[in-house]
């Protein structure tokens, strides 16, 4: 599940710029098509819903702390912060911190073992 902000043709047209991501979603909530944008948590809600998902069931891996990790811990959803900058840490504090998605594997198998 992908879960972007912003105009339907604005994400749309970035979608079909980098279109070797789309195969890797099943689904794609746009939030101004939603109405919602993250860190509102009903957009989470309405990606678990359309994945007939649970939030004990997913993890959010975004780069953003104000709108993925926040809206991810909103809705009670498991996060991972990329921060491939070495930014430093905001107010909003996630489970995971990564700098490379490659060190996501390794979380994803303790998960995959609890």
């Amino acid at each position: 599940m992908l879960i972007t902000n912003g105009s339907p043709d604005l994400q749309k047209t970035k979608l079909e710029i980098t279109s070797e991501l789309v195969p890797y979603f099943d689904q794609i909530v746009i939030s101004g098509a939603f109405g919602r944008g993250k860190p509102d948590p009903s957009i989470f809600e309405h990606a678990l819903s359309l994945m007939y998902l649970k939030k004990d069931e997913v993890i959010m891996v975004g780069d953003n702390l104000m709108t993925d990790i926040l809206g991810a811990n909103r809705a009670g959803i498991l996060s991972v912060w990329i921060n491939r900058h070495n930014k430093v840490r905001e107010k909003v504090v996630s489970a995971n911190e990564i700098h490379h998605l490659d060190e996501l594997f390794p979380i994803l198998e303790e998960l995959k073992d609890k």
